[in-house]
């Protein structure tokens, strides 16, 4: 699996899953004169030897919110913008762990691979604690999606909380833990609001060694549920704050983001320092892969020990 910037064109991008590749163009990023379906062609005769043979094509609006609840057609379409139709999901390989992704799902795809490097962070570093605290850890994993980081953390030897308000995204963790192996009866999948969730762990006294804070920028509410709304900008550093308070001694916080305004240089770190209350002990995380270095504003990650 690979990313890259498509020759010439800022705002546009394309992932690469084994045989399936998806395009991306940012509404206010792209050039006027970008052209999908010429574009797509291309990226597919390109792509040929790597073994691709579909490219699928998402637009990304500037402001999702104003899109009422409706996605453009294409992104659900099952045939592609360029080559054959691929099957409803593919199984590609990360480092130690298969992981299921859609082509034509929506706007995401189930796998961000700018993290790819960061969970193998979290396995490393899970296999290192068990190995000093003699037990295996426990890891929490807030907005969790599809468990990705989850079963980066299991398959190293953690028990895991995975947490998301969406049970679609969770039965695809679920999935993502049985395409490994890993029995998900033996690990905690809560629908549950983060914030919740943190107080409910807080009130039962729940510890963890791990705890992986990967938001969404923004996120509507739901009033009737009493889940307020979420803006990475406004509530990140409350985020830290709640989060921190649930840590083992010597446990670490993973935090990261893919809002533009906190991915400038010295913001997330404002961030969290501004939730702890004073400067954390800082750890070294790797470095982003090739493939996002031309766009090192599409995400920011820091780990750190309070």
């Amino acid at each position: 699996m690979l990313a890259a910037e498509s020759d010439g064109f800022p705002g546009v991008f394309v992932d690469v899953y084994g045989p399936g590749a998806v395009l991306i163009a940012y509404e206010g990023r792209a050039p006027r004169y970008f052209d999908p379906t010429t574009e797509t062609r291309a990226a597919l005769q390109m792509l040929a030897p790597l073994g691709v043979r579909a490219v699928y094509f998402k637009p990304f609006a500037k402001d999702r919110s104003k899109m009422g609840g409706e996605l453009p057609p294409v992104v659900t379409d099952p045939a592609p913008a360029a080559g054959e139709p691929q099957p409803e999901f593919l199984l590609v390989r990360e480092h130690d762990w298969k992981l299921e992704i859609r082509l034509y799902d929506g706007l995401s795809t189930g796998l961000f691979l700018d993290q790819r490097d960061n969970r193998r962070f979290v396995a490393d570093w899970v296999r290192q604690r068990a190995n000093s605290k003699g037990k295996p850890p426990a890891v929490l994993n807030t907005f969790a999606y599809t468990c990705a980081f989850s079963v980066a953390a299991a398959i190293a030897g953690a028990t895991t909380a995975s947490v998301d308000v969406s049970p679609r995204y969770l039965d695809w963790g679920k999935r993502n833990f049985e395409h490994n192996h890993l029995d998900p009866a033996h690990h905690r999948f809560a629908r549950m609001d983060t914030f919740e969730f943190l107080a409910y762990a807080k009130r039962k006294g729940l510890k963890f060694d791990l705890i992986i804070l990967d938001p969404p920028s923004f996120a509507s509410g739901n009033k009737k549920k009493g889940i307020r709304p979420w803006s990475s900008i406004a509530d990140y550093s409350r985020l830290v704050r709640e989060a921190a308070a649930l840590l083992e001694p010597q446990g670490v916080l993973f935090a990261s983001t893919n809002t533009q305004e906190l991915c400038r240089p010295g913001r997330l770190e404002h961030e969290i320092t501004k939730g702890l209350g004073h400067t954390p002990r800082w750890l070294r995380l790797p470095d982003m892969p090739l493939d996002f270095a031309r766009d090192r504003e599409r995400f920011s990650a820091r780990a750190f020990v309070v």
